[in-house]
C-alpha cells in the first residue's frame, strides 16, 4: 500500500483513556469505527498535545529527504511500560500499521519516515506478530496482543535506524512515541479509512513529555513524580530548566515531608491564601529557610546553588543519625566564589553528590537551581541517608 496514500487518508483520531472494559471515545466521528481498540494499563493519560511532525520520504539516491512538516492536534495516549493493548476487528478486510516517531535532535519536531524500497514501519500478521512492512488482513472478530514491552523494543531499534538513515549523529533517546494505524478500504465507495491512536510509552511512571530518557535527570524526576513531590506544568510539561525561587523549594521540600501542618509563619509578604504559605509555615518552624532582617519571606527571589546546599545540609540534620562526608572544593575553578557561609555546605553537597560540577569544572555557586537539579538532589538525598521526613514515604 502507499505510505503517502497512509498519511494522506480520511482519519478517525480516536481518543483513548480506556480500561479493558471501556471503549475509547471517539474525537471525530464522521463514521461508526470498524474494530475495537483497548488498552490496559497501570497509569494512562490522554492529554491534548500539538505534535510537529517532520515528514520524510526516500529519493531515487535512496536518500532521505524532508518533503512536509505538519502541526497535528491529537489525543496523546500515554501509558506505563507495563500497557497492554487489544485490537478486535469487527468487519473483514482491516490491517494494522505501526509508525514509529522519534525526536532524534530533541527540537520536539518528530521524523516520521515514509517508506521507499524498503519499508520504515511494521504491520501486524494475522498470526499475531510483528513485521516490517505489509497490510495484512485480520481475522474478524479475533483479538489481537500488543504490548508496550514489544512496541518499546521494537521503537529503540527503529529510532537507530532512523538515525543512520538521517545521518543524525549522538541522537537523542526519547520515550517511544508509536502511530497504530486501524485501516479499512470499503468496498463501497473505495475510500480508505483510518482510526489512528497515539502511543507514548514511559517507564514506571507517567513523566512530562519535555523529560527525554536521554536526560540525566530523568530517573530523578520519574522518582519525585511519582511521590508527589513535583507536579507537572499548565501545559503537561515539566519545565527541568525553567529556575526555582524560594517560594517554589518551600512548597517541595514541604510535599517531601509528608504536607504537614504547622504553626503560622510571622513574614510580612506571607499570607493565609497564598499557594505557598502552608508550606513556607512548615519550613519556618523545621528552621530550613529563615527570613530576612525587616520581617520578609521573599517567596519570589530566586534560589542559589550555594543557598539549596545550605538549606538541604540543615533538612538532612533534622533526621535521624547519618554520615556526613565532605570533600575538597578546592580542585573546582570557581572554589573562590562561594560564600564564606556556604562553604562546609558546599563541601557537603558535592561530596554526597547533591550537586555536581559543569562545563569547565565549576560549580556555579551564584547561579539559580533549576527543577531538574532540585529533582536531582532530592535523588541523590534520599540513596545517602535515610532522612526522617522520607522514611514514611517508602
Amino acid at each position: 500500500m502507499n505510505r503517502w496514500k497512509r498519511w494522506t487518508a480520511a482519519a478517525l483520531t480516536l481518543s483513548l483513556v480506556v480500561s479493558l472494559s471501556i471503549a475509547g471515545a471517539l474525537a471525530v466521528s464522521p463514521a461508526a469505527p470498524f474494530a475495537d481498540f483497548r488498552i490496559d494499563a497501570a497509569r494512562m493519560e490522554a492529554p491534548d498535545r500539538v505534535l510537529e511532525i517532520e515528514l520524510y520520504q526516500q529519493d531515487e539516491d535512496m536518500a532521505f529527504l524532508p518533503t512536509d512538516t505538519r502541526s497535528e492536534g491529537c489525543k496523546i495516549n500515554q501509558v506505563t511500560g507495563d500497557a497492554t493493548l487489544y485490537i478486535q476487528p469487527n468487519v473483514e478486510g482491516v490491517w494494522v500499521t505501526v509508525d514509529y516517531l522519534t525526536n532524534l535532535n530533541g527540537d520536539d519536531s518528530y521524523e516520521l519516515l515514509e517508506g521507499g524500497n524498503e519499508p520504515v514501519w511494521d504491520s501486524l500478521t494475522a498470526t499475531g506478530g510483528l513485521v516490517r512492512g505489509g497490510n495484512e488482513a485480520l481475522d474478524v472478530g479475533q483479538t489481537y496482543i500488543l504490548s508496550a514491552e514489544t512496541l518499546s523494543a521494537r521503537f529503540d531499534e527503529m529510532e537507530k535506524s532512523h538515525g543512520r538513515l538521517l545521518g543524525i549523529e549522538d541522537a537523542v533517546t526519547s520515550w517511544p512515541l508509536c502511530r497504530v494505524t486501524l485501516s479499512r478500504t470499503d468496498p463501497a465507495d473505495g475510500h480508505t479509512y483510518e482510526q489512528m491512536y497515539y502511543l507514548e510509552i514511559f517507564g514506571s511512571e507517567l513523566v512530562p513529555w519535555d523529560v527525554l530518557r536521554s536526560a540525566p535527570y530523568c530517573a530523578a524526576v520519574e522518582y519525585g513524580l511519582a511521590r508527589g513531590w513535583f507536579t507537572g506544568m499548565d501545559d503537561g510539561s515539566f519545565g527541568p530548566d525553567q529556575p526555582l525561587n524560594r517560594s517554589q523549594l518551600a512548597l517541595v521540600l514541604w510535599r517531601v515531608g509528608g504536607c504537614q501542618s504547622a504553626e503560622q509563619a510571622s513574614f510580612t509578604d506571607a499570607k493565609p491564601g497564598d499557594w505557598y504559605y502552608s508550606a513556607v509555615c512548615w519550613c519556618q518552624q523545621e528552621g530550613l529557610i529563615a527570613g530576612y532582617a525587616d520581617g520578609s519571606f521573599l517567596p519570589d527571589a530566586p534560589l542559589t546553588r550555594e543557598q539549596l546546599a545550605s538549606i538541604l545540609q540543615r533538612y538532612a540534620k533534622t533526621g535521624v543519625p547519618a554520615v556526613y562526608v565532605t570533600g575538597d572544593l578546592s580542585q573546582y575553578n570557581d572554589c573562590g566564589e562561594i560564600s564564606s557561609w556556604a562553604y562546609d555546605s558546599m563541601r557537603w553537597a558535592v561530596a554526597n553528590r547533591l550537586l555536581d560540577a559543569s562545563e569547565g569544572n565549576r560549580l556555579r555557586p551564584g547561579s539559580s537551581v533549576t527543577r531538574a537539579e532540585l529533582a536531582e538532589a532530592l535523588y541523590a538525598l534520599r540513596s545517602t541517608q535515610p532522612l526522617r521526613s522520607m522514611v514514611s514515604m517508602w
